[in-house]
C-alpha cells in the first residue's frame, strides 16, 4: 500500500473513523493523522512543518476536506508531494470499483470537473513563473492540458446523455410492463448488498470495503406473489460532495424514480451515529429529490446485539425515524431473520402503488 499523511479538519474529527477506512479502501497506509483548524485551506506553519518531517517514503497527502486550489499548489510546491482532497480520494476508489462504461465515463467527468479549478490555478501560477520543477512542464503545456480538459468533458457529457436516454427507455419500458421498482439505499457497509443478495439469491460482491456497489443492480423478485424489481444502489457517505451525486446520477436517479424505499440501518452501532446517519440519509435522499416515497427502515444485523440491547436499539432507531419512515423491520441479512416480514412489508406497500403488477398464481 502507498504510505500517506492524512490532513483532517478538527470539526470533522468525529469523521475520521470513516477518513481512515476510504483511505485503506483506496489503497494507501496512513502512517500519521494531522489535525488541523482549518476546514478549507492549509496554514504556511503545517506546510513548513510537513514540508520538514514527512517521511521519503510517504508520497502522498491526504486532505479531508475541499482545500482551496491556491492551497493544494502551496503544499505540493513545498513538499514534493502528490496531494489529493476528500472528493478525489472518493473518486480513487470509484474508478477501482466501477465496471459499466456509464459509470467509468462518470468517474472520468467527475474527475475531470473537480480538477479544472486546480488546473485554472497552475495556468495563473505558470503566468507568474511559478511552475519550475516539480509541479509541470511550463506554461504552454499548462494551457494545452487546461483545453483538453474541456473538450474532454464535453465529449463524455454527450455520451453519458445519450447512455441516459437509453437507460430511461428500457426503465419505461419495465414501467409499461407493470413492474415496481424498489431501492435500496443506506449507508456504506450497512449491509445493502447483503440484504439485496438475501432477498433475491444474488451472490453479488460484499465485504467491509466502501462503495462494492457503483452501478445499480436489477433483480426480478415475487413478494407475495406481485412482481416487484429491487434495485440495490450505491452508499451513502456524510457530507456528499455534489460531485459525487452528480458523479453517480444513473444511481441516484434509481433512488428518485422508485416506487419505494428501502433504507438499510446498520441496528448494531451505537444510538447517536445510528441517528446521524439516519438523519443525513434522509437528508441525502431530499438533495437528489426523491421525497414522498414509502420508506421501509430495514434494521440489519440484528444477530449482533443480544435481545435487550436489540430492543433498546430498534425502540430507538423508531423514535429517530418516527417521521420519516413508516415503518422499522429488525433483520439479518446474514442468518435470514425477518427477511420474510420484510418482504411481506414490501408486497403491502407497493400493492396500491402506480404500476404495480397483478399476483400472479
Amino acid at each position: 500500500m502507498r504510505k500517506a499523511v492524512l490532513i483532517i479538519p478538527r470539526r470533522k474529527v468525529d469523521q475520521l473513523g470513516e477518513a481512515l477506512a476510504l483511505c485503506e479502501t483506496a489503497g494507501y497506509s496512513v502512517v500519521r493523522v494531522v489535525k488541523t483548524r482549518y476546514p478549507n485551506r492549509v496554514g504556511k506553519g503545517l506546510i513548513e512543518e510537513l514540508a520538514e518531517t514527512l517521511e521519503d517514503d510517504v508520497d502522498t497527502i491526504i486532505f479531508y476536506g475541499t482545500p482551496s486550489p491556491s492551497s493544494i499548489f502551496q503544499l505540493m510546491k513545498r513538499t514534493r508531494r502528490r496531494v489529493i482532497d476528500r472528493v478525489q480520494l472518493i473518486l480513487e476508489i470509484f474508478a477501482e470499483h466501477a465496471g459499466s462504461k456509464e459509470a467509468k465515463l462518470q468517474i472520468e467527468a467527475a474527475r475531470i470537473r473537480h480538477e479544472i479549478p486546480l488546473v485554472r490555478e497552475w495556468v495563473r501560477r505558470s503566468k507568474m513563473g511559478e511552475l519550475p520543477g516539480f509541479l509541470g512542464p511550463g506554461g504552454y503545456a499548462v494551457d494545452a492540458y487546461y483545453r483538453h480538459l474541456r473538450q474532454k468533458l464535453a465529449r463524455i457529457r454527450r455520451e453519458l446523455e445519450r447512455l441516459r436516454r437509453l437507460r430511461s427507455v428500457r426503465r419505461s419500458a419495465r414501467e409499461r410492463q407493470g413492474f415496481t421498482h424498489v431501492a435500496i439505499v443506506g449507508y456504506a457497509s450497512a449491509g445493502k448488498t447483503s440484504i439485496f443478495n438475501a432477498l433475491t439469491g444474488e451472490r453479488k460482491p460484499v465485504g467491509k470495503e466502501y462503495f462494492t456497489t457503483l452501478h445499480p443492480k436489477h433483480k426480478l423478485i415475487r413478494a407475495r406473489g406481485r412482481s416487484v424489481i429491487l434495485v440495490d444502489t450505491v452508499g451513502f457517505i456524510r457530507d456528499i460532495p455534489p460531485e459525487i451525486i452528480e458523479a453517480f446520477y444513473s444511481t441516484l436517479e434509481e433512488i428518485t424514480d422508485s416506487d419505494a424505499i428501502i433504507f438499510v440501518v446498520d441496528v448494531s452501532e451505537p444510538v447517536d451515529i445510528m441517528r446521524e446517519k439516519v438523519e443525513s440519509g434522509f437528508e441525502t435522499l431530499a438533495r437528489i429529490g426523491a421525497v414522498g416515497k414509502p420508506v421501509i427502515i430495514a434494521a440489519n444485523k440484528i444477530d449482533l446485539l443480544d435481545p435487550q440491547t436489540l430492543e433498546a436499539s430498534i425502540e430507538k432507531l423508531r423514535e429517530i425515524a418516527s417521521d420519516k419512515a413508516s415503518l422499522v423491520v429488525p433483520v439479518s441479512a446474514r442468518t435470514g431473520r425477518g427477511l420474510d416480514k420484510l418482504l411481506d412489508i414490501i408486497a403491502g406497500t407497493v400493492e396500491g402503488v402506480r404500476g404495480s403488477a397483478p399476483e400472479t398464481s
